[in-house]
């Protein structure tokens, strides 16, 4: 009996012990899993602090710049000019320096042309037609029997082909209203009227309250088959003079060679294969008749771009005018004298820009030019630091006495450089002055480069300059 008890006792023994071991198992395997747990739990909160502090100083440092120089103001002068309206820009950069009434709608007459021209060079820039693409004279651009003292035009007909380079060149070296309306017919899409082309690429240059008609910039009235149907017979194209500094200077952009145009003495075109014309230019007209007439004591060079008159609105002209020291500006001059006046118009032009560089002086980053004679500093590269130099000269116009434009740039440099040329950043002139709304704020910008080919250092190099980067 005893015998049996002890028995009973090692068999409840050897079925307990090893549930024991199997509870003790499981009490440990919960007490890791907590433990595991709890750390997993705080290395995320370490990784999460981590990256909340990067990102922090990341943010700060992207943002941390360093001022150079004062901050200045050049805002757009008041003109002082018998014209009703102004405006002088700089052609280059597009800086506004001198406006009186830039902003008042008014008749542009054969100004208009630009539009077209500005019609033509987005066809080509948008490959629809080339440079050489020939024009079909219609029954509607053929103006070869109108009085050439009332409308001016070139001896082509209906059925001749004329390329869109001579027809192009004629609106601007002789104001040749067929070549304005047959180049307007030829870039506007098949579905539009010449009306819905004109106010479409105005559209795209964002010129708000502007109107048009036609192509020439002739009154509603007179523009015979071009005529708008149900609308005033003395309705006109109209715009701002600043509008019309847009049109010319996305024209001078998209087309460098328009500076040619004023040196030519003869515009030759060809009608047909064997035929070819010449016609008298603008830009001769100008040195017979018009400039001995004019005072110019700082001999300013006219290099273009379109006369335009209405009788109500006087004598105007938008011109690309250039200095003795190479700067290029874009004037428009309007009410400058009676619309049949030659000479105030030039006169007018001539004047406002004077008073422009009398007020201004123009302040030249060249490209190549040293930033600063501090380094910046560079984690990535391996030496911790690179020189930059201005990427693309740029002039800013400052009133008379300031002598440089102040900028921001970054303390340090986030970018990783591996060729020379290299863009790395830019720098904001803290520069209070106006440009043209077509002038993005990159292009108001200074561009940095690098001045050498850099060689990205070791990763342990790398390290060290990051810890000591912050």
């Amino acid at each position: 009996m005893m015998w049996k008890r002890k028995q009973k006792h090692d068999e409840d023994d050897a079925f307990v012990r090893p549930s024991s071991r199997l509870a003790l198992f499981q009490r440990k395997a919960r007490a890791d899993f907590t433990t595991q747990k709890k750390m997993a739990i705080m290395g995320a909160m370490l990784v999460l602090i981590l990256s909340l502090f990067l990102t922090a100083a990341a943010l700060k440092n992207n943002v941390q710049t360093q001022p150079v120089g004062q901050a200045q103001t050049a805002l757009p002068m008041k003109l002082q000019v018998a014209a009703r309206n102004a405006i002088v820009i700089d052609a280059k950069t597009g800086q506004v320096l001198g406006e009186k009434g830039a902003d008042k709608q008014i008749g542009i007459a054969s100004q208009s042309k630009m539009l077209t021209a500005y019609g033509i060079l987005q066809g080509i820039k948008k490959k629809r037609f080339t440079w050489d693409s020939l024009v079909t004279i219609t029954q509607q651009s053929d103006w070869s029997q109108k009085d050439t003292a009332t409308f001016s035009h070139l001896e082509i007909s209906a059925g001749q082909k004329i390329a869109v380079k001579e027809l192009f060149a004629a609106m601007f070296t002789s104001s040749a209203n067929d070549a304005a309306l047959a180049l307007a017919d030829f870039a506007k899409e098949q579905n539009q009227t010449q009306q819905q082309a004109l106010e479409g690429w105005a559209k795209d240059l964002k010129l708000t309250g502007s109107k048009w008609y036609n192509a020439a910039g002739q009154v509603n009235k007179d523009a015979f088959d071009y005529q708008v149907k149900n609308t005033d017979p003395d309705a006109e194209n109209i715009a701002s003079v600043k509008q019309l500094a847009i049109l010319a200077y996305q024209i001078i952009r998209e087309d460098p060679n328009i500076r040619s145009y004023y040196e030519k003495r003869g515009l030759v075109y060809h009608p047909s294969a064997n035929e070819t014309k010449i016609k008298l230019t603008e830009g001769a007209k100008f040195d017979q008749e018009i400039k001995a007439k004019l005072s110019n004591s700082k001999n300013l060079i006219f290099e273009g771009l379109k006369t335009g008159s209405t009788p109500a609105s006087g004598g105007a002209l938008t011109g690309l005018i250039k200095d003795q020291s190479g700067h290029e500006f874009i004037t428009v001059v309007s009410g400058a004298g009676r619309y049949t006046d030659q000479v105030q118009r030039y006169q007018n032009t001539i004047d406002v820009v004077n008073q422009v560089l009398d007020h201004y002086t123009p302040v030249t980053y060249q490209k190549g030019q040293a930033v600063t004679k501090n380094q910046f500093k560079n984690k990535n590269l391996a030496g911790g630091h690179q020189n930059l130099v201005i990427g693309q000269s740029r002039t800013f116009w400052l009133t008379k006495g300031q002598t440089a434009v102040g900028y921001q740039r970054p303390s340090r440099l986030q970018s990783t450089v591996t060729k020379k040329g290299a863009t790395v950043l830019t720098a904001q002139p803290t520069l209070k002055a106006k440009f043209l709304p077509e002038v993005s704020a990159k292009e108001q910008t200074l561009q940095l480069v690098n001045q050498q080919t850099y060689h990205l250092g070791h990763w342990w190099q790398k390290i060290y300059h990051w810890l000591k980067f912050w």
